[in-house]
């Protein structure tokens, strides 16, 4: 019963909501109101991101460590070498002797620098780039060591022994109408006299001349001025490239001093010059007391038998060379050395 009385309700509400709703439509004036309907635009949702709990922070950037800067090499003080020159030919060797191999020779008047020597300095060691150790050594009679300042403190240098040789010795004599190798312009000489002793040897590996006090590296063609004071062997010992060695000689006789002194030589570079210019002279004599030098109007001055002077010419003058015999009785020789425009 009571479902039928509220399905009559139901029907009873429609019929009137129908029926306003029609009135509405109809009536003038009337305006019913829209209905409005709220639209809900959902809104995303950003989950936030979950973080570890283990999750170490990030470390920060290690920061560059400034280097201390480099310090500089500190300047090595140079070494000053004593330096001296060479009197003659000279020739260079490996080692203090004349034994050691050649490795080259130099002229007369270099200047070379002393780096050492033997123990009785009669042999000096220098700078030679060019060869492998870059030292040579040179023999000390060969050197002017005037200049050498400090050379006496520079160090003993031990070299090995030169390698062991059993050369073939043979003393030759020149055939009858060939020049001798080793010869002398006069072999015979009165006390005082000088003479030129002359040698010449070629494709050979060494040479050595003794003059009767010992060897001395010398070149395969030579000269030298020689005024023995008594007879003298001159001995010329040649070493060929297969390491055979030969032997020249050659003797110079000297007859005794007699009273009479001997003027071998009084020479001038030159006799005529202009003003200012420097001459040399060169004299030797023996069998004198005593010998002097005079320039001019100075007084005479006393000098060696064997011995040069250099003199610069102002004016015309006379150079005078006197010599004192035993008895005391004098020899003069002059040189006039002219001024010329």
């Amino acid at each position: 019963m009571s479902d039928h009385r509220s399905m009559s309700f139901v029907v009873s509400t429609t019929i009137v909501v129908l029926t306003l709703a029609a009135l509405a439509c109809s009536a003038p004036g009337l305006t019913v109101p829209p209905t409005i309907t709220a639209v809900v635009i959902p809104t995303a949702t950003v989950a936030p991101q979950p973080v570890s709990a283990s999750a170490t922070p990030a470390a920060p950037a290690p920061s560059a460590t400034p280097m201390p800067p480099t310090p500089l090499p500190a300047t090595p003080t140079a070494t000053v070498l004593p330096t001296a020159k060479t009197k003659s030919n000279t020739s260079l060797r490996s080692g203090p002797g004349a034994g050691y191999a050649i490795l080259g020779s130099l002229a007369p008047g270099l200047a070379v620098k002393l780096t050492g020597r033997n123990a009785d300095k009669s042999w000096w060691q220098i700078e030679f780039p060019s060869s492998a150790e870059g030292y040579a050594w040179v023999l000390a009679s060969n050197l002017d060591l005037s200049a050498a300042t400090g050379a006496d403190a520079l160090p003993i240098v031990n070299v090995p022994p030169p390698p062991t040789r059993a050369p073939v010795a043979a003393t030759v004599t020149a055939p009858p109408g060939l020049i001798p190798v080793l010869r002398a312009d006069k072999p015979h000489l009165t006390a005082g006299e000088c003479t030129t002793l002359r040698w010449d040897v070629e494709n050979v590996d060494s040479v050595f001349l003794d003059s009767g006090s010992g060897e001395e590296p010398e070149t395969g063609h030579n000269t030298r001025w020689i005024c023995p004071d008594a007879t003298t062997v001159y001995t010329l010992r040649v070493v060929n490239k297969d390491k055979t060695t030969q032997k020249y000689t050659t003797t110079v006789t000297v007859s005794a001093c007699g009273d009479t002194p001997i003027i071998s030589r009084f020479d001038a570079s030159a006799v005529e010059v202009k003003v200012g210019t420097k001459v040399t002279l060169v004299w030797d004599v023996t069998c004198a007391q005593a010998v002097f030098f005079k320039a001019g109007s100075e007084e005479r001055k006393d000098v060696t038998g064997h011995g040069q002077i250099e003199v610069q010419v102002t004016q015309t003058t006379q150079y005078s060379l006197i010599v004192q015999a035993k008895n005391n009785s004098e020899i003069k020789k002059n040189i006039t050395i002219k001024i010329v425009p």
